[in-house]
């Protein structure tokens, strides 16, 4: 890559960033008068993601998500920011925020530079190999390139024939699909993740705050973002379960930091009850916090969902927190932000199946339009399957509980009981309405985790998934464990040091032995390097915007020099991250690798994949410049249904309509014994019907069209078994 396409995407990262910034502190200014320091900061955070999110759908939903239109929306919401939004008063009432020992400040913050460190060893292994998650090559990174490539997010982009992950939100890819606009390459997706770590960190701070114990909830919420469903998922690739924690945590922030009592920081001055001696339910700040965390989790829905849960029970909650005659406007005002974000998403869903939830085909006795399928690539049992209906002992000690060790390491009893005590502590003696509902959010986050689909899919007693998808539960464990420092009998001002202590310890002892301590000695990882990647992308930007109050201008400058840090590291990183992009033989199974080294420098290609290793594999496709158009060949149906060709025939009329210019071949998988890969039978059918084989390798084979296949050639029709 040239330096000056290089600078080129930068200079358009910065055309967006910094309008939709200076729009996000005029409209913070404007709704939280008065609020200074980390919880502005938050506030701000997400404003400016909102106001991105909600350009790039409505640009993308016109067909106008390119870059020259982005920067050019980006710059004009800022001028109208500036224009019509006034700097904030000076009147308004600030969150409690009782001093917190500098000593206390710099153990949480070398604890989150730790964590981030750790998560750096993850973006080493991207730079020097590719990001090589699953979900990444299935269909995270597809669709991020489809939506680059093609500028619209209305349309739904087929990845397999077996799950409807096409119905899935894509707020995440819309930031990924916008780097891929802006540098032609995915050198931004690396990043992203760690932005979303810094917003978690910084909400775990804000939700101690006001009472005093900010280090601690910050130290408990780096815990489980250590732990073994985070660190080898998400650092440094497109994976979408940091992201509804981050914004879970900053729905939280914002309620608490709004509701607490400008004396909340003593723990005498509340009343037996837990209840604030002075309330901010009927204020101004009271209403704009309920906006904000109506965008969260608008934006954290519109990431996964899987936070369906926690977004329910806090719009069942919102309106319990303020006097009886605000409740109508306060619901209002909290799915007012919801729909803001997420609402596109169910909107594009309707539209296509008739349903803005398709995986659900029937409510009660009622039929829904849609698919009338569910998710069929694996047998999709939850957690609840083996609470209620198989109990099975040898399930819960050779699966739940081995994973559960494995992942959250020897101290994992310390995640679930303290979480589960800190959310119970909320809802029984709450220091203010907020917490008590942020308490109910955590419990029905991890009640509706036993009830997802998938959880523990896999055959019966054989729940293989389990442990991948623990990821689920790590929102609610983490909100849990925030709000525990909150109860003031467990952290009395003496003790806190001591705590502070004891969770760093658990950090450390989580880092180096649970299934995330792997990464610390991966061939590609380097400490020291670590070490000045987390403090620079996360120990730097987290600790200016914790201890920043009214000095803008520095905080502006330090920020500026941190951006330009990372800008030169990525530009330093950019040609061996793509020269080593998707090369070596080792990370592919299935006999992908020849595939993988053929695709790297293809460019404008029309390329159709069949064979479902192919599907879950496809990313590597699109080349280093990411201009293939790649496609799943199978039959569309109605209502936003896809499947696989069945018979030759069909095969050849779907791959005749695509005009691919060429067609990879791979093996046949069940995701429920990936070791059984068989061949698939596209690839004789492509032989019979005209493909000019240029590369075959045991099951897999590609194939160059110079024209049409001919149907003529399939003879009797070979039929694959039919799917149900």
């Amino acid at each position: 890559m040239d330096f000056g396409a290089y600078v080129t995407g930068v200079v358009g990262l910065a055309a967006i960033a910094v309008p939709l910034a200076l729009a996000a502190v005029r409209l913070r200014g404007r709704l939280l008068a008065g609020w200074e320091g980390a919880p502005a900061r938050l506030a701000e955070a997400v404003l400016a993601v909102s106001l991105l999110t909600i350009l790039l759908q409505l640009l993308g939903a016109v067909g106008l998500f390119e870059p020259w239109a982005i920067v050019a929306a980006s710059l004009a919401i800022g001028a109208a920011a500036v224009v019509w939004v006034p700097r904030e008063p000076r009147q308004g009432r600030p969150p409690p925020s009782p001093r917190i020992p500098p000593l206390h400040a710099a153990i949480a913050l070398a604890a989150a530079a730790y964590l981030a460190a750790h998560w750096a060893t993850g973006l080493q292994d991207v730079w020097a190999r590719g990001m090589l998650t699953f979900d990444t090559l299935w269909y995270h990174g597809p669709f991020a390139a489809r939506i680059a490539e093609t500028g619209s997010v209305w349309g739904l982009h087929f990845t397999d024939p077996l799950y409807l992950n096409w119905f899935y939100p894509e707020n995440s890819e819309l930031l990924h699909g916008a780097g891929v606009a802006l540098f032609e390459r995915d050198l931004f997706s690396p990043f992203v993740n760690f932005g979303w770590l810094g917003v978690a960190l910084l909400a775990g701070w804000c939700i101690g705050r006001p009472y005093g114990v900010a280090p601690l909830s910050l130290v408990a919420v780096a815990l489980v973002l250590d732990t073994g469903p985070m660190i080898p998922r998400e650092a440094g690739t497109p994976a979408t379960d940091i992201a509804p924690v981050a914004l879970l945590l900053a729905a939280a922030a914002f309620l608490i930091n709004a509701w607490a009592s400008p004396r909340a920081g003593k723990p005498d001055e509340t009343d037996g009850g837990g209840a604030p001696s002075v309330d901010l339910s009927s204020g101004r700040a009271a209403a704009a916090a309920l906006l904000l965390a109506g965008l969260a989790m608008g934006l954290a829905l519109g990431t996964r969902l899987t936070i369906s849960g926690s977004v329910a029970a806090m719009a069942v909650g919102v309106p319990l927190i303020v006097p009886p005659a605000a409740r109508r406007r306060a619901l209002l005002i909290f799915l007012a932000g919801i729909a803001a974000t997420a609402g596109f998403w169910l909107l594009r869903n309707l539209v296509h199946s008739g349903n803005p939830l398709p995986f659900f085909g029937e409510v009660g006795p009622i039929n829904l339009p849609g698919p009338d399928r569910g998710l069929e690539g694996r047998d999709d049992y939850s957690v609840s399957h083996y609470i209620f209906e198989n109990p099975d002992t040898d399930v819960w000690s050779g699966f739940f509980l081995k994973a559960i060790t494995n992942l959250f390491g020897p101290v994992w009893f310390l995640f679930f009981g303290l979480a589960a005590l800190g959310s119970l502590l909320a809802v029984i003696r709450p220091r203010s309405p907020a917490v008590r509902l942020m308490g109910a959010v955590a419990i029905a986050g991890a009640i509706a985790y036993l009830f997802t689909p998938l959880t523990a899919a896999g055959p019966e007693g054989d729940p293989r998934a389990f442990g991948i998808n623990l990821r689920y539960l790590v929102p609610a464990l983490a909100l849990g464990l925030a709000l525990l420092p909150l109860e003031p009998r467990l952290t009395p001002k003496r003790l806190r040091l001591p705590l502070l202590g004891g969770g760093v310890l658990a950090l450390l002892i989580t880092s180096l032995y649970s299934d995330s301590a792997f990464t610390w000695d991966e061939p590609f990882t380097s400490k020291p390097a670590a070490a000045l990647i987390g403090i620079v992308l996360i120990g730097v930007p987290v600790g200016l915007a914790l201890l920043a109050r009214r000095r803008r201008a520095l905080a502006a400058v330090a920020g500026t020099v941190v951006a330009i840090a990372i800008a030169a590291v990525g530009w330093e990183r950019a040609d061996e991250y793509l020269d080593a992009r998707y090369t070596r033989p080792e990370d592919f199974r299935f006999q992908l690798d020849d595939v993988a080294r053929w695709a790297k420098p293809t460019e404008d290609e029309r390329i159709g994949v069949a064979g479902l290793s192919g599907a879950y594999n496809q990313y590597i496709l699109y080349g280093d410049r990411l201009s293939n158009y790649v496609q799943y060949i199978g039959r569309e149906l109605g209502a936003g249904d896809f499947r696989a060709a069945r018979t030759c025939p069909e095969f050849v009329r779907a791959a005749n309509a695509g005009a691919y210019d060429y067609i990879v071949t791979t093996p046949e998988l069940d995701l429920n014994d990936p070791a059984t890969a068989k061949v698939s039978p596209e690839g004789g059918w492509m032989r019979a019907t005209g493909g000019e084989e240029i590369l075959g390798q045991g099951r897999v084979a590609i194939f160059r069209l110079d024209g049409e296949l001919q149907e003529s050639g399939c003879g009797g029709g070979v039929a694959v078994e039919p799917l149900p």
